[in-house]
Formats: C-alpha cells, sequence, structure tokens
C-alpha cells in the first residue's frame, strides 16, 4: 500500500494517493506554500528525490520535510553570514592592493574577487521575495541596500572593463565596502533576530 508521510505525518488523499511521485511532490509544495512551508526533503523509496533531480514512475513510500520560510529563510541567511566572515578583511587587503600592484595581476584576480562578493549579492536577491511576500519591518532598509549593492557591482564591472585600478579601488572602496558592512549590520540587528522570533512562535 503506497504511503506518504510528511514531517513524520502520514497524508491522506480525498481522492486515493496518486502513483506518480512527481505529481505528489506538486500537490505536496501547492498545500505547504499556503501554510509558508516549503518541501526541503523529498525521499522516493529511500533515495532523494530532489538531490537527484529525478523522480521515478511509481513509489511505495515516500518521505518529505518541510521548513517555514521564516526558518529556511533564518538558515540561509545565517549559513551565508558566517562565509561571509572573512570578507570585509580579504576586501581591505584586496583594495591596498589595486593601486600596488600591476594591473594584469588585478585584472587575472578578477574571479578572485567575484567569488567574494557573490555571496553577498545572491543572498540580498534570495531574501528579497521574503521581504516582499511578508513585508518584515527591515524591507525598506534591504530594498535600499539592494539598489546600492546592484549599482556598486556594475561600478566595478566597468572599471575592470575600463581597465581602470583608480575606479576599481574607488568603486570597492566608497561604495561597495560600506554598503556590505551596513548590510552585514542590517543582518545582524534587524533581519536574523526577527527572523528567529518568528521561528520560535511557531
Amino acid at each position: 500500500m503506497r504511503q506518504v508521510v510528511v514531517d513524520g505525518e502520514e497524508v491522506e488523499f480525498g481522492d486515493g494517493v496518486p502513483e506518480a511521485p512527481a505529481q505528489i511532490y506538486e500537490l505536496l509544495m501547492d498545500a505547504l506554500s499556503e501554510q509558508g512551508r516549503v518541501v526541503v526533503g523529498f525521499s522516493v523509496d529511500g533515495t532523494d528525490s530532489i538531490r537527484d533531480d529525478k523522480f521515478p514512475d511509481r513509489f511505495e513510500l515516500i518521505e518529505a520535510t518541510s521548513l517555514s520560510h521564516d526558518e529556511l529563510t533564518l538558515r540561509l541567511v545565517i549559513e551565508t553570514m558566517n562565509q561571509l566572515s572573512e570578507t570585509e578583511k580579504n576586501l581591505d587587503a584586496y583594495i591596498k592592493n589595486i593601486l600596488s600592484i600591476s594591473w594584469s595581476e588585478v585584472f587575472n584576480r578578477m574571479d578572485e574577487l567575484v567569488n567574494k562578493v557573490q555571496p553577498f549579492a545572491e543572498l540580498i536577491d534570495n531574501i528579497g521575495p521574503y521581504a516582499t511576500a511578508y513585508a518584515p519591518p527591515w524591507a525598506e532598509k534591504l530594498k535600499a541596500v539592494s539598489v546600492e549593492q546592484s549599482e556598486s557591482l556594475n561600478g566595478m564591472l566597468d572599471a575592470f572593463e575600463q581597465g581602470n585600478p583608480a575606479k576599481l579601488s574607488d568603486d570597492l572602496s566608497v561604495r561597495f565596502l560600506p554598503v556590505f558592512k551596513r548590510a552585514r549590520k542590517l543582518f545582524s540587528e534587524e533581519i536574523i533576530p526577527y527572523l528567529k522570533e518568528r521561528v520560535e512562535k511557531t
């Protein structure tokens, strides 16, 4: 007998359990979304279908796990903030090097710079939909940070395209780094405490 278990509880289907795991996944995503939750684990007969990105045609047991949007967002924020813990120090060192080493060396290290700032840019992008959907008190501050970081990143790319080390140094030290510091403060003082409080209430 086919069985679907979500967060440890068996799911009852009014019209009988569908045969296709892909269909069940879609049904669960829709139902949980209405509850402010999202599927984070979906195992079909012991195989993780989300990780493998593949659904079999039939099944005997599906075990799914979900998280609230608050908890998922909190995990993302904390994980990324930990990843960014050394970024400010690394950017300071990078800025000092821009005007003291050859441009070809700076250009060759462009990927290194991109790898340093990319997690920050992705975090801002990823938390944007949450802020739009739930309108938390810090939504406008996040939006302002998003606009500024986007402009500063475009400025850095322009500097690389122009081969202009002075502009790159300026964009990093005067535009990007202050936005980065302000964003970290916003996350640590407002966003993370807000999300933790929401998670504790559920």
